[in-house]
């Protein structure tokens, strides 16, 4: 219950914002004035409040901002008589009732000027005299003596939690209050209704009807210029101008938490109290973004698949709901209709809604969970992209360059190979060295607490697959222009690796990231389409899988030579290039079959159906091109990958 001195952190740090712990330097609190009228009020009227809001809303600084004596005579109240005792209940979820008690009188001891009371209560509490029977008598001591008495208890939970304070204990409390005036104050993340209705065999006490409830939500939007206006300007200099301000509303919205994040990070760059350029802008957005994803995830978990359902589709969600995500101040409302809180919030919502509508997890396990936040060799990971059988790829951030990354973390079990993590070093040190503007560059790779990581660039675009899957979902395929750079440059991505030595071996569209969500022809990037994973095969050759027994790699994209398990060359990603070309041309598989043996088969035996037969439009000279780069002997296909993407840009000539 000791309070940490965030202003010497401050001073040491050089930036006034900060975010998690209470604030306890009155010159750092701005806001919450009706608040705190409120709670004085009850003060002054021996009522009881209970303070109910979400997490890192601010309550704990509320709280210990009226216990403070400046405060209090601000607002007229007399701290010498008045006597207002903070207590962070988190530490005591299993203490005893007299633990309670010894917190209580301590405190009190701290307070009451030196005389006749405060000996008879040293005594009282160096002879271990706790039974509530005495504490009763000399509490009423201190109310005779002129002292009114207000407790403050944060993080209630956790008293509610505890199975030793039996419902006699909460009566004891309650005959405090009516016989003596005392005064509580509570602070939760739930009401205290929702606490007797969950622990009723211990909260079934009246004491819990003398309290009347005070929601603490975001701050108004006078509150949330005040914050950033004031703060910025603690220890000398320009506070920031209304351009700033505003670039951190538009960030974390009238939130208090958010906003010390995005006002820390504003700090941190160079020009306060100026226009921020476009780049400075986009620095700050990453930094917040990097530090607030984590929170998000944790606002997102915390909800019912209702209410994750009725976020994400506002425009569509009943009245109550809608009510009940205002209380939890995820969202308001603005210009007459409601809204995420922060623009920020909003784009973290959106991922959330593609996620289901394309199919994918919108969370992972509890493994792939427990790695949001951790630091892994330098990389903290912020939030998961996607997941296989074999790994998870998550998004991190590397703060020592200040830029995010893309972390693939293979699967535990692999961690016990021995003979899995030298080949893993060894692919991962091969492909590491490649520089391509369509391949994806690896920065780093390593092994930590049973974890085999490798650490690549981010890329925020979709998937091959997954653009597909959209347009395919409107009634569209892709442009000729598109399927023609993709070809283009994945097959120069594969010429530089195969004259590196290095063979993909499970070329597929999920395996090729595009970097924009929109083909745009008359602007057509260098690097729009960009070829990952390579070495993964490689790297997992002997590990069993219990699933099947077969070869690595994807059936569907599979050679003739891969699926019969002999070595593969470059003519083997050739092929598999081939299927995906054929794939985006003409909207299906060569081969599709009811198992992916049957699959196989046909790959190493049959002849793909000719294109134009199923897209009459196609010329007749694409036929040829495709079936030379799935032709079942590797000698008898490209000798390059350009060489392929140029006869099939022929062909369309």
């Amino acid at each position: 219950m000791q309070e940490k001195c965030l202003s010497e952190t401050i001073a040491m740090n050089r930036n006034p914002f900060f975010n998690r712990q209470r604030i306890t330097d009155r010159s750092y609190f701005v806001g919450r004035k009706a608040e705190i009228e409120t709670l004085y009020s009850a003060v002054v009227t021996h009522q009881c409040r209970s303070l109910v809001g979400e997490r890192k809303m601010g309550k704990s600084s509320l709280l210990t901002q009226i216990c403070n004596p400046e405060t209090m005579r601000a607002y007229g109240l007399d701290p010498e008589r008045q006597i207002l005792l903070y207590f962070d209940l988190e530490g005591m979820a299993s203490a005893a009732a007299q633990d309670f008690w010894l917190e209580i009188l301590d405190a009190l001891l701290l307070r009451l000027p030196q005389g006749d009371l405060t000996e008879a209560l040293r005594r009282m509490v160096d002879g271990a005299d706790l039974r509530f029977l005495a504490v009763r008598r000399f509490l009423r001591r201190v109310r005779d003596a002129g002292f009114d008495l207000v407790l403050c208890l944060d993080e209630f939970e956790s008293l509610a939690r505890n199975p030793h304070f039996e419902p006699d204990f909460y009566g004891e409390l309650r005959s405090l209050a009516g016989e003596l005036g005392l005064v509580y104050i509570t602070a939760s993340k739930r009401s205290l209704y929702e606490l007797t209705f969950e622990h009723a065999d211990t909260l079934s006490s009246p004491f819990f009807n003398i309290f009347s409830e005070l929601p603490l939500g975001a701050l108004s939007d006078q509150e949330a210029v005040e914050l950033l206006t004031h703060v910025s300007g603690l220890l000398g200099g320009p506070t920031f101008c209304a351009q700033e301000i505003e670039l951190a509303r538009q960030l974390a919205g009238n939130h208090p938490f958010f906003l010390q994040v995005a006002g820390f990070h504003l700090y941190e760059t160079p020009g306060r109290g100026q226009p921020r350029p476009p780049e400075t802008a986009a620095l700050v957005h990453k930094r917040y973004l990097a530090e607030a994803e984590d929170h998000y995830r944790y606002l997102w978990s915390q909800l019912s698949t209702t209410q994750q359902m009725a976020l994400v589709h506002l425009e569509q969600a009943p009245e109550p709901m809608v009510r009940i995500l205002r209380i939890k101040s995820l969202v308001e409302e603005r210009g007459g209709r409601f809204a995420p809180f922060s623009e920020t919030f909003a784009e973290f919502l959106k991922r959330q809604r593609d996620a289901q509508e394309t199919g994918q997890r919108a969370t992972f396990s509890n493994g792939g969970s427990d790695l949001i936040g951790r630091t892994l060799g330098g990389y903290r990971v912020v939030s998961p992209i996607g997941q296989g059988g074999m790994a998870e790829v998550f998004k991190g951030y590397q703060p020592t360059l200040d830029r995010y990354v893309a972390l693939k973390i293979l699967s535990p079990r692999f961690a016990a190979d021995t003979e899995f993590y030298e080949r893993f070093q060894r692919e991962a040190s091969a492909v590491a060295r490649l520089h391509h503007p369509n391949i994806v560059q690896v920065y780093d790779f390593g092994s930590v607490e049973r974890l085999t990581y490798m650490v690549m660039e981010y890329i925020p675009g979709p998937t091959l697959k997954e653009r597909v899957r959209l347009l395919r979902g409107r009634g569209e395929t892709l442009s000729l222009a598109e399927v023609l750079t993709v070809t283009r440059q994945i097959a120069s991505a594969l010429d530089h690796a195969h004259a590196n030595g290095l063979i993909h071996r499970d070329i597929k569209p999920a395996n090729i990231l595009l970097r924009a969500n929109e083909f745009d022809p008359a602007n057509a990037q260098d690097a729009y389409a960009v070829l990952t994973d390579f070495g993964v095969v490689k790297m997992l050759e002997g590990v069993k899988f219990t699933a099947t027994g077969m070869t690595m790699g994807t059936p569907d994209y599979m050679s003739p030579e891969q699926a019969r398990g002999d070595d593969v060359g470059r003519a083997s990603d050739i092929y598999a290039l081939g299927v995906v070309v054929y794939e985006m041309l003409v909207g299906q598989l060569p081969f599709s079959a009811d198992t992916p043996l049957a699959v196989l088969l046909k790959h190493m035996n049959d002849a793909p159906p000719k294109p134009h037969t199923l897209l009459p439009q196609l010329p007749l000279g694409v036929d040829l091109v495709l079936e030379r780069a799935l032709a079942k002997q590797p000698h008898e296909r490209f000798a390059t990958a350009s060489d392929f993407a140029m006869a099939l840009e022929r062909a369309f000539s």
